[in-house]
């Protein structure tokens, strides 16, 4: 009996030298976690075997190591796991470097056209303003197999809708990401419900790389990262051009470890990158593409935005609900209409992910409207990134990295990951948090880059706010 607890006690070793070796090669593959805890880690595991193996002469103290060597063997084991998929979920959300445009053939509900094919030699509209390759490449992939179509153009998306709606063409090519654009107007509400998707194709455009987004002219540091934060809330992946309903940047000093927290609402009036001056509602940037939104960003601040972050609000819930719900502070009472007349109080307020959306997408419950909606988006993404760095991840962690590769992508790599990573490990530096949002008043404009003669809700800037925002940033820098 002794010697076959004895030799037992040495295969435990051994399979515990084995997993050991595992687990630090893994550890240190990942590269979240300094070189000099890889060490003491590495040399704790190598005493741990090695009194594991020279206990297993005495009968008493060699069960006693054998249980301990079982259990370490059990958490190296998930260690390794956990770690595994670590690397896999940061893989994930920084591989992406481009974005996808689908375009969509569109006919009505009650037309009677169910394919492209029943549409030879009718009429379908299409746009000249914007997209026209996109739209070419369409046109050209229906072509393949001998379709044939009249394509009456059109100046831009509303009268390209309007022509559909009566009956002045038969169907329309339009980005998908444009639909819920054309829903939102006035007279056109339930666009989204009276048409339907018969045909479409999936075209890619490149991000552009941070050493590609350079201009010299703006505010940049090597102590200072700007990140801009895109919320999108759309019905196609991650990756599909959308609207940006969040619009966040986050100045991040890493040198006094201050992070700023600037908002900019989702209607500011403001001249997009691609529109020549021309200006138009911030939120409509993103239908031409990440790079249109955060070089729009850029020029209203005059800073180099460094990352994005691009985080689909409609698997956000998900992500909520796998860190076991976040805890807002507030100082004001509200009933959230947009949430089942949800109450939320002055003190400590629990959100479960469908809540923190909720919170997260209202207005209406607010005089300032969408200001405050911006103030209560960064309350919950601070909220969020409290929890994601609170012992309590610990028990939800394989389910939070899940959520997250799902709904998040960005341009950051995986080694300046990794190294912001390792620099908040050795230093284990507390955060000061600071949130500012840029402000406005409320308009109708008829002068917009994306749907020109069309009335449209905007935000008129209020330069004061904007000045004071450019002067907490370069403060930030300071």
């Amino acid at each position: 009996m002794k010697k076959i607890l004895k030799y037992t006690g040495l295969l435990i070793s051994i399979i515990m030298l084995t997993v050991s070796v595992v687990f630090i090669a893994l550890l240190i593959n990942v590269r979240v976690v300094p070189v000099k805890y890889c060490i003491i880690a590495a040399v704790v595991l190598v005493i741990l075997t090695a009194v594991t193996a020279f206990t297993q002469k005495w009968f008493v103290p060699g069960i006693i190591t054998k249980i301990i060597a079982i259990i370490m063997i059990v958490v190296l084991i998930m260690g390794s796991i956990y770690l595994n998929q670590t690397r896999h979920m940061i893989n994930k959300i920084t591989t992406t470097q481009e974005e996808k445009i689908v375009m969509g053939v569109y006919v009505l509900n009650d037309s009677g056209y169910d394919s492209v094919d029943m549409l030879n030699n009718k009429s379908i509209g299409i746009g000249t303003a914007v997209d026209r390759e996109s739209t070419d490449e369409l046109i050209k992939k229906m072509g393949a197999g001998g379709f044939m179509a009249e394509y009456p153009e059109y100046s831009n998306i509303m009268e390209l809708a309007d022509a559909l709606l009566h009956g002045q063409i038969d169907a329309a090519i339009m980005k998908t990401s444009s639909i819920e654009m054309i829903d939102e107007m006035g007279d056109f509400t339930g666009f989204a419900s009276d048409v339907k998707l018969i045909y479409s194709g999936e075209f890619t455009i490149k991000v552009a790389t941070t050493e590609e987004n350079v201009i010299d002219n703006y505010l940049s540091s090597d102590d200072v990262i700007n990140v801009y934060i895109s919320g999108i809330d759309s019905r196609g992946g991650i990756n599909e051009v959308s609207r940006s309903d969040v619009n966040i940047i986050m100045s991040i000093n890493k040198k006094t470890h201050n992070i700023l927290m600037i908002n900019t609402p989702r209607d500011y009036y403001v001249p997009l990158s691609i529109s020549n001056g021309v200006r138009d509602k911030l939120t409509h940037a993103g239908v031409y593409g990440i790079e249109c939104s955060r070089n729009t960003l850029e020029m209203l601040y005059g800073i180099q935005i460094d990352y994005y972050v691009k985080v689909n609000f409609s698997g956000f819930e998900k992500i909520i609900d796998s860190l076991g719900g976040v805890d807002v502070t507030l100082d004001y009472s509200a009933t959230l209409s947009q949430a089942g007349n949800l109450t939320v109080h002055n003190g400590v307020n629990h959100f479960n992910g469908e809540q923190a959306l909720a919170f997260a997408r209202e207005r209406y419950a607010y005089s300032d409207g969408d200001r405050q909606r911006g103030r209560n988006q960064m309350m919950i993404m601070e909220a969020a990134i409290k929890k994601a760095c609170s012992p309590a991840i610990i028990s939800n962690y394989t389910s939070v990295l899940s959520e997250v590769s799902k709904n998040v992508i960005t341009d950051m790599s995986y080694d300046f990951i990794a190294d912001l990573a390792q620099t908040q490990l050795n230093d284990m530096a507390a955060w000061n948090i600071t949130q500012i949002s840029v402000t406005g008043v409320g308009s109708y404009s008829s002068t917009t880059y994306s749907m020109p003669g069309w009335s449209l809700y905007i935000m008129v800037p209020d330069e004061e706010s904007v000045e004071n925002a450019r002067e907490q940033i370069r403060d930030n820098y300071n």
